[in-house]
């Protein structure tokens, strides 16, 4: 995978705007807060910290998944448009499945759906460089690594 995150595209800049950093590092937040506020004395129910966490975490993979929704209405020739619209709503009927389901699974569900959508955005990088900008996959790949390991740590003390 490591591919992915070096392949080059020298039209796009490789530097993540600090537009788009800051909220998505702000985004973490609410995943780790409530993370943590399932074992530790917040003030926060641990069982209401738990379910904000999937339903924050349903919410966050619905949007990773509409993100393909914009880029598809704006991709061009040879941009698979018709998978990347179908796919596009996956991840949010992952995420409302995860949160009908008892924690554990919801939390596992997550990390799936969020790890997938990865893979999927490299491999749509990969396959048609211009699509996604090399800076949004960088970014994706920060994210996708601080929502996981919040919710990977939520799961593992469930345990």
């Amino acid at each position: 995978m490591s591919d992915l995150l070096n392949a080059t595209h020298p039209a796009l800049p490789a530097r993540i705007p600090a537009a788009a950093l800051i909220p998505g590092l702000l985004g973490l937040l609410p995943f780790w807060g409530l993370a943590l506020s399932t074992q530790l004395s917040s003030g926060l129910d641990p069982l209401l910290a738990l379910m904000a966490l999937i339903m924050y975490g349903a919410v966050i993979l619905s949007f990773v998944g509409a993100l393909w929704w914009g880029l598809a209405v704006h991709a061009t020739a040879p941009a698979p448009r018709t998978a990347m619209f179908i796919w596009s709503v996956v991840p949010a009927l992952i995420g409302w499945a995860s949160i009908m389901t008892a924690p554990a699974i919801g939390l596992r569900m997550l990390i799936a759906g969020l790890a997938l959508q990865w893979v999927l955005d490299g491999l749509l990088m990969r396959k048609v460089p211009n699509v996604i900008p090399r800076w949004v996959f960088r970014l994706r790949t920060l994210l996708t690594l601080g929502a996981t390991s919040a919710l990977g740590f939520a799961y593992w003390q469930l345990s």
